[in-house]
């Protein structure tokens, strides 16, 4: 038998499942999820996506990880697949009206990206959104250029409503109703001759 083939796989270079199973965890404001934050927004390539003026220094990092897990408004989740937390999931509410918010996502684990994790996670947002905080409508602020971002939340029902320029970020606006009417219209009845 081949050497090279009998060798085991190294545990970082495990191949991940085309649709790995996501959950949801509340962030807490530990070594760990500063540890992966700071990674993160410090990476690059996951920060040429982002809002120019997010954090990135130690101080600014840890500020707000204790605003993301203390302000009652904000609600930050670790994204986790395969036991191993692998991004990050806010849903923030608008002061007013408070029954509107934006949500970002970030898939800080470059191994996981474009493996249906996004699309879970979001999915899972929009129903704590819906049931749990009772939002009517949430937004996405995305780069124009951004294509991996606007597929998914499109393919979720998010819809393009404008343009604007965030802290010098041109950004593009993406929303979604969560309100279903209590009282549906009903079908008009047939006229029959």
């Amino acid at each position: 038998m081949n050497a090279i083939a009998e060798r085991p796989i190294p545990a970082t270079h495990k191949e991940i499942p085309s649709q790995p199973t996501v959950t949801l965890k509340k962030t807490t404001d530990s070594h760990q999820t500063f540890t992966n934050w700071m990674k993160w927004m410090n990476d690059p390539d996951i920060r040429t996506w982002m809002y120019d003026d997010l954090p990135s220094m130690p101080q600014d990092i840890d500020n707000w990880i204790y605003y993301a897990t203390t302000d009652p408004l904000r609600h930050y989740f670790d994204i986790t697949a395969g036991g191993k937390t692998i991004g990050l999931v806010s849903l923030r509410q608008d002061q007013q009206p408070q029954n509107t918010g934006e949500i970002g996502i970030v898939i800080g684990e470059k191994e996981y990206q474009s493996k249906g994790v996004g699309k879970q996670t979001i999915q899972q947002v929009l129903e704590y959104a819906k049931n749990t905080v009772h939002l009517t409508s949430v937004r996405a602020m995305i780069k124009p250029n951004n294509e991996k971002s606007i597929r998914l939340f499109t393919g979720v029902g998010f819809e393009e409503t404008g343009r604007v320029t965030i802290a010098g970020t041109p950004m593009v606006r993406f929303e979604k109703s969560l309100y279903v009417s209590p009282h549906p219209i009903a079908a008009s009845p047939r006229i029959r001759k």
